[in-house]
């Protein structure tokens, strides 16, 4: 799949653009890709599946499904854990089925039977969480590996 700037082929803003526009562009850079090759905007992927049922008999029309999966129980259960309170502060409540080390998410609002807002606020904040607990369980297993928390002994 190609980002925005690949599909509008952009380099560089033409130069019959308006002045305020090409105020833009030098803040930005002219968004053009760096000497690495890196292009430093780009759209995020969204890994939620909108799941269609439009043939089997099913009042659901659509709802959206990830499936989330860490590398320990503890990684799991505090997911888990924050989604649920999240839940309940919605007041919107996704299917969670949880799988060895796999948390699979489906939501969609019941009242319509359909993917609404609030079901993507939820899905935003559990890839907010996920990220959140993925940074939390490295950034301490990277300093135990490093060395860097230090458990004292009482007995000093």
């Amino acid at each position: 799949m190609k980002t925005l700037l690949e599909a509008v082929n952009y380099r560089s803003m033409p130069k019959d653009i308006p002045s305020p526009m090409r105020g833009i562009e030098a803040i930005l850079g002219g968004l053009s890709a760096s000497s690495d090759g890196e292009v430093p905007i780009q759209a995020k992927k969204s890994e939620w599946t909108v799941v269609a049922f439009p043939d089997f008999g099913s009042d659901i029309s659509e709802k959206l499904v990830r499936m989330f999966s860490f590398k320990n129980s503890k990684m799991v259960k505090d997911f888990v854990t924050h989604l649920i309170f999240e839940q309940e502060d919605m007041g919107h409540h996704a299917r969670v089925i949880i799988e060895n080390l796999d948390v699979t998410v489906e939501t969609y609002t019941h009242n319509v039977n359909a993917v609404t807002e609030l079901d993507q606020e939820l899905a935003n904040f559990c890839d907010n969480l996920y990220r959140d607990v993925q940074d939390f369980y490295l950034t301490s297993d990277e300093e135990i590996e490093a060395g860097d928390i230090v458990v004292y002994d009482n007995d000093e």
